[in-house]
């Protein structure tokens, strides 16, 4: 019986497996191996991609000419780089985004003015109790919307203003735009 050990010895003298803690190194390492791999992987491809140029934001600076045919005459501002076109008295939106809005004014009378920029949605409604319009809002607007300026409970003839002015600025891009 000289190769049996007694019961009473201790039990953390006695020699280890090397294949067990051999097999978890073994583990680890490939595991922390195939972790580097998928980081040189993921940075190659991140440098490697080609950079997509999103298209230049959109804007436009017009004045109000005068009303007729139940909408505000739109004209461009001079020498301005205008990125956006004005047809049938509408600004024609080509670019999916964020667009900031603004409506400034002076009438010889108060006026509430609808702002149209979706074909099946409500306007936005302006008004004006000392005969001076400074409005501002951001709305999200798609390719085809117009913007364009109707007076609410006035007829075009019996509106009078000494000048006014309508800005769009598109403030973000969500990456569609029709050129």
């Amino acid at each position: 019986m000289e190769g049996i050990q007694p019961p009473n010895q201790n039990v953390a003298n006695v020699p280890r497996s090397r294949f067990k803690w051999n097999k978890i190194w073994l583990v680890a390492s490939g595991i922390q191996g195939l972790g580097l791999i998928l980081c040189l992987i993921y940075i190659c491809l991140h440098f490697n991609t080609s950079q997509v140029e999103s298209p230049p934001l959109q804007s436009i600076g017009v004045r109000l000419l005068g009303c007729e045919k139940e909408r505000f005459s739109l004209l461009l501002n001079e020498n301005e780089n205008e990125t956006m076109k004005v047809q049938n008295n509408s600004i024609v939106i080509n670019c999916d985004g964020l667009y900031l809005i603004s409506l400034k004014g002076s009438f010889f009378q108060s006026v509430s003015i609808n702002i149209h920029y979706r074909n099946r949605s409500n306007p936005i409604l302006v008004s004006s109790m000392d005969r001076r319009i400074d409005f501002t809002t951001v709305i999200h607007m798609g390719y085809k919307d117009e913007v364009y300026l109707k007076p609410k409970n006035t007829a075009c003839e019996q509106l009078s203003f000494n000048g006014g002015q309508l800005f769009l600025i598109q403030l973000r891009s969500d990456r569609y735009c029709a050129q």
